[in-house]
């Protein structure tokens, strides 16, 4: 059957994809306290759920304003100029910007996925190299490798400390593995950076920031800054968006967010790209023809985005006083197991080191792990899945339903106990 594909397909599908699989496998088996008590507890997924309840209310509301002929036909597949005004002026405010962003640089495509995808075809050719520091969010290598085949370079960011603790690099080391990949005869032609970071939960400084982009622009390669957890931190220090610096080459300067972190809305598959650069905007225009977000999912996020009293009073209070709850509960019962992590201060996840249950701290040992707290009941993403370095490390999200987090934590606990890997 392999045969009939092309070689762009057959490359795609060697591609691993973990994290939707096992998205999909515990969603058939979820955890209810009443209804499936014995379900799987997904403490792997980033979705940010402790806010269901207003925004069920809120966009109960705000159905009714589909029922209108906007959503029968054909529109600006690049994004309804209302909701890229509204956007620019939401993250003008939100980020501290001196001004709204130009909607005219502001392109809407169906989800983040979607945008460096879009961004990977336009900044670079089949083989391309594109570096990326690690751990990082898994679906990065598929975003950029699946359809536009550029390679994904790894860029080891942390390190293990002798307490079990994390000590992080600064963004300076990305010059030397960049010496590295030319000598290694690969094209380089950009940056990914998610900042505040994914697992890790970490803020860069402005200067990480300004540091990184003067390397790029000496460099002549692309900075592609995804900040969809701009608006999620918990703790000092506080978040400098790229837009915030002095950008010395803004034609190479790429800024992505979406509503599925922030606002909670990730099943509303909306994520966006800004960009002085205005071929590459007119490319991602060309490209969202495949992957435009559907009018009445615009009509509504374009009432959301402008009901700037109701996202100031209702929403953001309620969702960083839940964020801070549930990350205090998570905090708490590592401890309690005597795990150690890296205390971010932005995100949905916290990175543990369970590299104790490992004695020989194999890949193969992590993944036994992985299936063991699986059958426990909990869903956490192994390291390897986020590009770790160093096998033993798990990420845990903890902005779903706060029950979920403390069973969840419970079953860890369980599994733990009972775990024969622990080391003497």
């Amino acid at each position: 059957m392999a045969d009939s594909l092309s070689k762009r397909a057959i490359r795609a599908l060697n591609i691993p994809e973990f994290l939707v699989h096992y998205l999909l496998e515990v969603s058939a088996n979820a955890y209810h306290p009443t209804d499936n008590p014995n379900g799987k507890i997904n403490l792997g997924t980033i979705e940010n759920k402790t806010c269901e309840d207003i925004w069920l209310k809120k966009v109960e509301e705000l159905t009714p304003l589909i029922a209108d002929k906007s959503s029968l036909y054909y529109y600006n597949l690049t994004g309804f100029a209302t909701l890229r005004l509204n956007i620019g002026k939401f993250l003008g405010t939100k980020l501290n910007l001196p001004e709204p962003l130009d909607p005219e640089k502001i392109v809407l495509l169906d989800g983040v996925t979607a945008v460096l995808n879009a961004v990977a075809l336009a900044i670079a050719d089949e083989g391309d190299t594109i570096l990326c520091p690690i751990p990082t969010y898994g679906r990065f290598m598929n975003d950029i490798e699946e359809v536009a085949g550029a390679r994904f370079y790894q860029i080891p960011m942390f390190e293990e400390c002798e307490n079990g603790g994390a000590a992080d690099f600064q963004l300076s080391v990305i010059e030397e593995y960049y010496n590295k990949a030319v000598d290694e005869g690969r094209t380089v032609k950009g940056v990914i950076l998610c900042n505040p970071q994914n697992p890790l939960g970490k803020v860069y400084s402005k200067e990480d920031i300004c540091n990184l982009l003067d390397f790029c622009a000496r460099k002549k390669i692309h900075a592609v800054i995804d900040e969809i957890y701009a608006l999620s931190c918990y703790d000092k220090p506080t978040f400098t968006s790229v837009l915030q610096c002095d950008i010395p080459d803004p034609s190479r300067t790429h800024f992505l967010w979406g509503f599925s972190k922030d606002i909670s809305l990730a099943g509303f598959r909306c994520g966006m790209i800004y960009s002085r650069n205005t071929n590459l905007i007119d490319y991602i225009k060309k490209v969202s023809y495949f992957c435009s977000v559907p009018a009445p999912v615009q009509i509504i996020l374009n009432a959301i985005i402008s009901d700037t009293e109701w996202l100031d009073n209702v929403y953001f209070p309620a969702y960083h006083l839940h964020q801070r709850e549930n990350f205090e509960i998570a905090c708490a019962g590592l401890d309690k197991l005597g795990i150690p992590f890296y205390r971010g201060t932005a995100g949905s996840y916290i990175w543990m080191n369970l590299t104790k249950f490992l004695p020989k701290k194999t890949d193969e040992e992590e993944l036994a792990l992985f299936h063991k707290l699986l059958n426990g009941g909990v869903y956490l993403c192994p390291g390897k899945e986020m590009f770790s370095p160093f096998p033993g490390w798990f990420r845990m999200t903890f902005n779903t339903y706060k029950d979920h987090v403390i069973e969840g934590l419970k079953r860890m606990e369980n599994v733990l106990a009972n775990c024969s890997f622990t080391a003497k």
